[in-house]
């Protein structure tokens, strides 16, 4: 840069670049400088460079300069140059994730936030931005950022819990227990879904129970463990049973050591069994105790007062259904809530779970970096 200072410096005098001009003035261009123009690519062959790059970031644990630069500009021609929304999304958030593993956390906010701009309806790219803006106290950008989540995967109760942490630490306790509210409301409606009966037949069907039941995995707590062994004493749905050995497992509470072993010496299915005896293995490789609720306990009262009205206005377009009459924990009593879960997936607002060709967000994993 100095050098190109000094010589438009030279030049503005009325000076002459020695070497640089012909004897006419012209300047002289040196094919040895010149770049060549790069290839256009087809779109099939910009697919094969983002499954590449994104290859050669899984098999490494960290990144060296040299591949760095490699990566950095397969990434950016596919996402300049992809006319598939998706796949341009893909490549900027894997860009994200190589910067933020590196310690550039203000260029991965950048191609996260650009991820959100190229498919603003998909919660998992919102999901990324809000966890490196927390990370990087940017407080009130990552709480706008997980709205985005919660208003589009609502029954997703990682995501409730997750906007309450960011509240709590960005100084709004009282938006904080509505949101706890909110997400203790959306746990009784699903603990409804999961358990309800009609006439002695289940209101919701089983593929819909079973999707209940993975959506209470962080509900890590008392009532909801309670319900839960009992749903899979009772449920006649083989589905809906390996469902709930899943959720045991990823849960490891040392409550459902009972259950699970009752279950494996008495069921028969396959996949069934080996859910059961995973569940059992996870829990004796790190079981816990059984815990009070995801709630803080310093706001816990004010939250199990609202959540008793049965309703909370938390901003959302959709308000949280309508969890019935049912005590958190209580199965079978209550209406079933307004979030059913074919209406939003549980998970769907995580990052990863996208394959490159499905034309969804999310191969990139931003870090595990928490909020705060």
């Amino acid at each position: 840069m100095l050098l190109l200072g000094t010589v438009s410096g030279t030049l503005a005098c009325g000076g002459s670049e020695s070497g640089s001009t012909t004897g006419g003035g012209a300047k002289k261009s040196d094919p040895a400088v010149e770049k060549a123009p790069e290839p256009e690519l087809t779109q099939e062959q910009l697919l094969d460079l983002y499954d590449s790059a994104k290859t050669r970031i899984e098999a490494v644990t960290q990144i060296s300069d040299e591949s760095y630069a490699s990566l950095d500009h397969d990434l950016r021609l596919v996402a300049e140059k992809s006319k598939d929304q998706a796949l341009r999304a893909n490549a900027s958030l894997l860009l994200g994730s190589v910067a933020e593993q590196r310690g550039d956390r203000r260029t991965a906010i950048s191609f996260y936030r650009q991820a959100t701009t190229l498919l603003p309806d998909e919660a998992a790219t919102h999901a990324v931005l809000a966890v490196a803006l927390a990370s990087d106290g940017q407080w009130t950008d990552a709480i706008a950022s997980q709205w985005q989540v919660v208003e589009r995967v609502p029954d997703d109760l990682e995501a409730w819990l997750l906007l309450g942490e960011m509240q709590i630490k960005g100084g709004d306790t009282d938006a904080a227990t509505l949101t706890y509210t909110a997400y203790e409301l959306r746990r009784k409606g699903l603990l409804d879904g999961l358990t309800l009966k009609r006439e002695g037949e289940y209101v919701l069907e089983e593929a819909d129970r079973a999707a209940c039941a993975e959506a209470l995995t962080p509900a890590a707590d008392n009532g909801t463990g309670l319900a839960l062994i009992y749903a899979l004493d009772s449920d006649p749905s083989v589905q809906v049973r390996t469902a709930l050995a899943g959720v045991m497992g990823e849960q490891r509470l040392l409550g459902y050591q009972k259950i699970l072993e009752t279950k494996l010496a008495s069921e028969t299915d396959k996949e069934l069994l080996e859910a059961l005896k995973w569940a059992l293995d996870e829990i004796a490789r790190d079981g816990v105790e059984t815990a009070p609720g995801a709630v803080p306990p310093d706001l816990a009262k004010a939250v199990e007062e609202a959540a008793a009205k049965d309703e909370v206005d938390v901003g959302l377009a959709a308000k949280p259904g309508e969890p019935g009459e049912a005590k958190p924990g209580e199965p079978g009593d209550a209406k079933p809530g307004d979030a059913k879960p074919g209406d939003a997936k549980p998970g769907d607002a995580k990052p990863g779970d996208a394959k490159p060709g499905d034309a969804k967000p999310g191969d990139a994993k931003p870090g595990d970096a928490k909020p705060g």
